[in-house]
């Protein structure tokens, strides 16, 4: 019996999971919607990439990167929730992780840490006192956007300190913006 209950279960989540994938496909985010999300937020983008001092089209792309790759319905339907049980889900409208963007704000605060920026970033993203007033902020598409933008800042000011000037360099700022600045390991991505 238990056999053939396996058998049968199979032959249910194996459709399901393909329409669930197969959906997922059909129903994200267009380029065209993309790019007209990223221009009717041009403003608040403008705003968060001269406050962290990074250049707005590399932010402006990784936004877009990460909304028509990595953003369908299911990230509108799931991710807060997700969140909320304590995952590592991404959340928002640049898709930050709930890890990336706590890491983001203890680095902008610790002068002490290999990843702080400087005395001049320390006040624009505060330390989050408990994960639901983080998810809280990062559903507010300004303050998502600004923690994506020091996000920016935090990877190429580590990368500065180690001699390597990567501002210019969007291929790799995007890629670590995706990779992260560790490896799965836990040690870091050293230039």
């Amino acid at each position: 019996m238990k056999q053939y209950n396996s058998n049968v279960m199979g032959y249910f989540l194996t459709p399901l999971l393909i329409l669930l994938i197969l959906s997922s496909q059909l129903f994200s985010e267009s380029d065209e919607e993309s790019y007209s999300k990223i221009i009717e937020r041009k403003r608040i983008i403008l705003s968060a990439s001269e406050r962290f001092g990074i250049n707005p089209m590399h932010l402006s792309s990784i936004i877009y990167t990460e909304r028509t790759k990595n953003f369908d319905w299911t990230d509108e339907a799931f991710d807060e929730m997700i969140a909320r049980v304590g995952q590592n889900s991404s959340i928002g409208f640049c898709q930050v992780k709930i890890k990336t963007a706590y890491f983001i704000e203890l680095q902008l605060t610790d002068s002490k840490s290999e990843f702080y920026c400087g005395k001049k970033y320390e006040k624009i993203l505060q330390v989050s006192k408990t994960p639901f007033q983080l998810i809280e902020k990062l559903k507010i598409d300004s303050l998502n956007i600004l923690y994506a933008a020091a996000y920016l800042k935090i990877i190429q000011s580590f990368w500065q300190k180690r001699g390597y000037s990567i501002d210019n360099k969007p291929e790799i700022i995007g890629s670590l913006y995706q990779l992260g600045l560790f490896h799965s390991d836990g040690k870091v991505r050293e230039p």
